[in-house]
């Protein structure tokens, strides 16, 4: 009992104070930013029925706490904002309302490895476009995500722009997709040469998936008698189309294509990508299209997005550019009912005073 009173449970965090008010001030930043473009708060239950989501990430499954209620129902808590409001959004969205934009922020809880501080985040803000597809879609959410990193102080960040359905058209093994992620080259190799596939497609396969750089390059490299089906080819000329769009609005300098950007949830079907801030390991902002995420609740309808890991992006941040606490005035000298009565005059001047 005594050593857990110095500790906190696994997968859960505290702050304060100062680090409490800047969190909550980059927050309604977010908010802010979220509502000039249209998008309306949601809120997302911290529990569900398990069963719900069974197969549908076997990522999200393997983080996730479970418990059982009174009734003996199995109960996940929440882990993935976005696996959550696909289930809401799913149970209550009409066609007649689409497309919806909504944002949100909230705690997430998962379990982590005690020595895997890169994960230690479990405040996640995000954004959706459900009901719309196609390539104005994309971008809009992107510009959306890009337009908050800057707003909370990450302007030099790089987003890192892959596709989910151009691995699909490749091989859809979960074995492959790692390799491909992790960079893992020789193994990627073999995986493709284990299941018949001759050397002139690997070589090509592994030369597309390794590429990181501008959509010039992209074309110069598959304009090449590079070994790539139909279905290949028109993936990669959405994601030009899409990195035009994105360039055309000037943020040519804010992202990169990286076929490596594979995705890292099951659910993902289109553009994936991460938002990596300068000089971190980790990325700080992940998202893409899905689909088929909401079909799985009752809504078949597209729906693309983003969440930003809030504790990690301001773990990262100078400390000079994180918000600073107001220094409040106080309310003079005489009795406490002439310091409250001053108090009430100053603050209807937006002073901050205290007693």
């Amino acid at each position: 009992m005594s050593n857990q009173r110095l500790r906190i449970p696994q997968g859960t965090e505290a702050f304060y104070l100062e680090e409490a008010y800047a969190h909550r001030e980059l927050l309604r930043q977010f908010e802010d930013i979220c509502s000039s473009w249209g998008y309306l708060p949601v809120q997302t239950p911290v529990f569900d029925f398990h069963d719900l989501y069974r197969g549908i990430d076997d990522e999200t499954a393997k983080s996730s706490y479970r418990l059982v209620d009174r009734d003996g129902d199995i109960l996940v808590l929440r882990s993935d904002i976005t696996l959550f409001l696909a289930r809401q959004m799913g149970m209550i969205v009409q066609q007649q309302d689409l497309p919806v934009r909504v944002y949100y922020g909230d705690t997430i809880l998962r379990h982590e490895d005690s020595n895997d501080l890169s994960k230690n985040e479990f405040f996640q803000i995000g954004a959706e476009l459900i009901g719309t597809a196609g390539v104005e879609a994309d971008a809009e959410i992107i510009l959306l995500l890009l337009e908050t990193a800057d707003g909370l102080g990450a302007s030099t960040s790089v987003l890192h722009l892959g596709s989910r359905a151009l691995l699909r058209e490749s091989n859809r093994s979960e074995k492959f997709a790692r390799a491909i992620e992790a960079r893992k080259w020789d193994e990627a190799s073999r995986l493709l040469a284990d299941e018949g596939a001759d050397p002139q497609r690997i070589d090509s396969l592994i030369q597309l998936y390794r590429f990181i750089g501008t959509a010039g390059e992209l074309r110069e490299l598959i304009s090449e008698s590079i070994d790539l089906q139909p279905a290949e080819r028109e993936a990669l000329r959405y994601l030009l189309s899409l990195a035009d769009e994105l360039s055309a609005v000037g943020h040519g300098d804010r992202f990169r294509i990286d076929l490596s950007e594979v995705g890292d949830r099951d659910y993902y079907s289109g553009i994936v990508f991460h938002l990596y801030d300068e000089g971190a390991d980790a990325p700080v902002a992940s998202g893409g299209r899905y689909d088929e995420l909401l079909g799985h609740f009752g809504a078949n309808t597209p729906s693309v997005g983003f969440s930003l890991m809030l504790r990690r992006l301001q773990s990262q941040l100078p400390s000079a550019d994180l918000p600073r606490t107001p220094h409040p005035e106080t309310a003079g000298s005489g009795s406490f009912r002439d310091r409250v009565r001053n108090a009430r005059l100053l603050r209807a001047q937006g002073k901050v005073v205290r007693l």
